[in-house]
Formats: structure tokens, sequence, C-alpha cells
């Protein structure tokens, strides 16, 4: 039970300390010196946001090549799909306009592979 007692003693005085310790500021000289001992060198100290900042931009202009090459690609396969609507239209216009037309013996058959043909250029 006393050793119990003790052990509580001592914890407690530990607890102490370290919150008293905690609210004293390290001197600069003792920080730098505590740098050099364990590896640290304060004077790489822009090297780290650099990385980060170089990091974000490759990232960022990644990002804005890839959304500009979506972009291109809608609007190729929207005007591929306007150029399809239009070659069919013109296909049934041509092919009606031969049908009321027909005086000279053309049949559509011939036309229709013409523009069909064309639709595909």
């Amino acid at each position: 039970m006393r050793k119990q007692s003790i052990e509580n003693q001592v914890a407690e005085e530990l607890t102490h300390y370290f919150e008293q310790t905690r609210k004293v500021k390290c001197p600069p000289s003792m920080k730098q010196n505590l740098y050099r001992e364990i590896g640290i060198n304060q004077g790489y100290s822009w090297l780290k946001p650099a990385m980060a900042f170089a990091f974000v931009a490759v990232f960022s202009l990644g990002l804005f090549l890839q959304n500009h090459s979506q972009i291109q690609q809608k609007q190729l396969a929207a005007a591929e799909r306007d150029m399809q609507i239009a070659m069919h239209y013109m296909q049934k216009i041509s092919a009606k306009t031969l049908e009321d037309a027909n005086t000279h013996g053309i049949k559509p058959a011939i036309i229709v592979p013409v523009s069909k043909s064309m639709a595909q250029i």
C-alpha cells in the first residue's frame, strides 16, 4: 500500500514538473544547438515550401491540361454529331428531289452511296 502511494506521489511530481517545463520557452541558442545535434539544418527551411509549391503547381497544370483535352474531345464529338445529322438530312433531301424530278433516268440508288461516302469524309 505504501509502495502505491510513493508511485502516485512520483507520478504527480513528474506530471507537475513536465507541465511547468512546457510553459518555459527554449532559448534560441539552445534550439540551434539541439537542431545541430539531431541533424536538422535550419538553412534549408525554404526547401520544403518550395517543393510543396512545385508539387501543387505541377498537379494543377496536369488537371488543367486534362480538362482542356476533355473539352476539345467533347467539342470534336459534338461537331461530328452535327455533321452526321447534316449529312443525313442532305441525303434525305437529295433522295426526295431525285424521286420528284427523275426525268433523266437517274436512280436514287446511285446518289445515295455517293452521299454516304461524303458523310464518311
